[in-house]
């Protein structure tokens, strides 16, 4: 969570993505059939304002084919990528539903699951609603003057025991405004056909007069690049910025291969009050509240970047088992976000070193950062990876209303990715660099992911931690499992020395138990197979 470019103007003020002129095809990946026994329902939606300083979005819902005596509705009550309840319905006001222009009765089972009594034979029916929305973020909404920019979880109820039917939507876009989501194929487009609720809640949009869109062409794959910046920049901060975007793509697609699709979308809002990044199949939100200055070393945005768009694989589609399909009633606990966010955290933070943005030397200063929150952070004594995962729902984006331990708890980030770390380092040592914490990777993808289909989510089927130590075990050539009962299971310290030093590096520890004054460098005698290792370490590169 969290190059050059070819452009067509629109309106003077929108570049959007074109492929010679023609509609971009559809993506590649074909979820598996329907699991339901229900009868598929005929689900559009509607969506739009009337006026956007009231920060309130018209949401009609329009059911046909409608079976049985009882619909339900259930109001997302957490958002994926971020697992604390939210319990979104406590924005939603005006609820109404109807038949044909006559009211249906309707009450609610629970704060988030709302019940329709259709009278009998009524095959369609009409829900309205409104929401009220002024977050930016990942997982919530906004709705102003400068743009409307939403996280389907947060608006969007879906029909209980049809969320694997298709659905369509319809944006009423105002006049001189402009769309941009993952699924946009054409200027303005303003109705979309998603394959399931799961797809289309997973496709966050931008609706603004003041974005651009810039299009890059990466190993056989179209990125487009979606700028909402808050105030004037320049076009060299914007070219210098989607050179090192395309760096960042370049580098993230050798670890996992460039991901089954012909499109792919970020979506920056830069400038504005909030700061966050979430992944998604086809695209990610990235925000930075910080305007672009040239006195910047790394422009605003290209961090989160490169964090969100290694979930395009981890996470996204080499997936835990309960990442999909989701059960939005409630707060989801799994054990292995050490794996999911950790190794992206790890793997973003060294793309940028090893794609060029910054320089390479700057991997170090990273790997230290790593290393010494991992060897002092109170927490790291009290929680496990594994519990730090499970406990997400208490810590990501949750607030208590009151007082708690934060020593108590370790982030499963951090931990991550000084697991991560630890592994890359430990596998190419053993592997005279031969291999890598990528190769175990792409054995995690290949038997998952690659697995028959256990959904109509998604191609194959979610991993268990057992799937991430025999993956990592093979990369490595050793039995890895009783690492992992101390290091991810348990509390123990990881001894980064001990990969430290056949990579022909050694960690600096000040006088005080500091993290600020911990520094990796690297040896100066090292012997030819240590350079190896450091130097395919620093490049991200095995020996072949």
């Amino acid at each position: 969570m969290f190059r050059r470019t070819t452009r067509m103007l629109i309106a003077g003020a929108v570049a959007l993505a074109a492929c010679h002129g023609s509609m971009i095809p559809s993506t590649a990946e074909t979820p598996a059939g329907r699991t339901s026994s229900a009868a598929p329902f005929d689900i559009s939606y509607r969506v739009g304002w009337a006026d956007p300083s009231s920060h309130l979005y018209d949401v009609q819902i329009d059911l046909g084919k409608v079976g049985g005596d009882v619909v339900k509705l259930q109001m997302p009550v957490w958002s994926p990528g971020r697992y604390a309840p939210f319990y979104f319905a406590r924005n939603v006001t005006e609820f109404s539903a109807t038949s044909g222009g006559s009211p249906v009765r309707w009450d609610r089972e629970n704060g988030s699951l709302w019940r329709l009594y259709p009278a009998a034979g009524t095959t369609t029916l009409t829900v309205r609603y409104r929401v009220f929305a002024n977050t930016l973020s990942g997982t919530f909404s906004v709705l102003d003057t400068a743009h409307a920019n939403w996280n389907g979880p947060s608006l969007f109820m879906y029909v209980a025991d049809h969320k694997a039917d298709p659905v369509r939507l319809h944006v009423g876009v105002p006049a001189g405004w402009h769309i941009v989501n993952g699924d946009t194929r054409a200027a303005d487009q303003a109705d979309y056909a998603f394959e399931n609720y799961d797809r289309f809640a997973d496709s966050p949009t931008e609706v603004s007069a003041g974005l651009t869109l810039d299009t890059l062409r990466i190993d056989g794959r179209i990125y487009r690049a979606m700028i909402h910046h808050n105030g004037p920049t320049t076009p060299a901060l914007r070219r210098r910025f989607l050179d090192d975007l395309g760096k960042v793509v370049r580098y993230e697609n050798t670890v996992f291969d460039a991901p089954p699709l012909e499109m792919y979308t970020f979506l920056f809002n830069i400038g504005f009050a909030g700061g966050d990044g979430m992944e998604h199949l086809y695209s990610t939100q990235c925000i930075d509240p910080r305007p672009w200055s040239p006195s910047e070393s790394v422009l605003p945005g290209i961090e989160t970047a490169a964090h969100e768009y290694f979930h395009v694989w981890n996470m996204k589609r080499v997936r835990a088992a309960a990442l999909g399909p989701f059960d939005y009633t409630r707060e989801q606990y799994q054990t292995t976000l050490w794996v999911g966010e950790g190794w992206t955290q790890y793997y973003g933070m060294m793309a940028l070193p090893r794609s060029g943005v910054q320089p390479a030397d700057s991997i170090y200063g990273a790997a230290a950062e790593i290393i010494a929150a991992n060897l002092t952070a109170p927490g790291r004594k009290e929680v496990s990876a594994r519990m730090a995962s499970f406990e997400a729902p208490f810590f990501d984006g949750a607030t208590a209303g009151f007082a708690t331990n934060r020593n108590a708890f370790f982030s499963y980030y951090t931990k991550g990715a000084g697991i991560a770390l630890y592994l890359d380092l430990f596998i190419r040592g053993r592997t005279a660099n031969h291999k890598a914490l990528d190769d175990a990777f792409r054995l995690l993808r290949d038997r998952t992911w690659g697995a028959p289909n256990a959904s109509y989510y998604l191609q194959g089927r979610g991993y268990t931690e057992e799937d991430v130590v025999q993956a990592v075990s093979a990369a490595a050539g050793t039995d890895m499992h009783a690492w992992f009962d101390r290091h991810v299971g348990g509390t123990e310290d990881m001894n980064y020395d001990e990969v430290l030093g056949p990579a022909g590096m050694r960690l600096v520890r000040g006088g005080s138990a500091n993290a600020a004054t911990f520094r990796l460098e690297p040896v100066a005698n090292a012997t030819p197979p240590q350079r190896a290792v450091r130097e395919g370490w620093v490049t991200g590169k095995t020996t072949k």
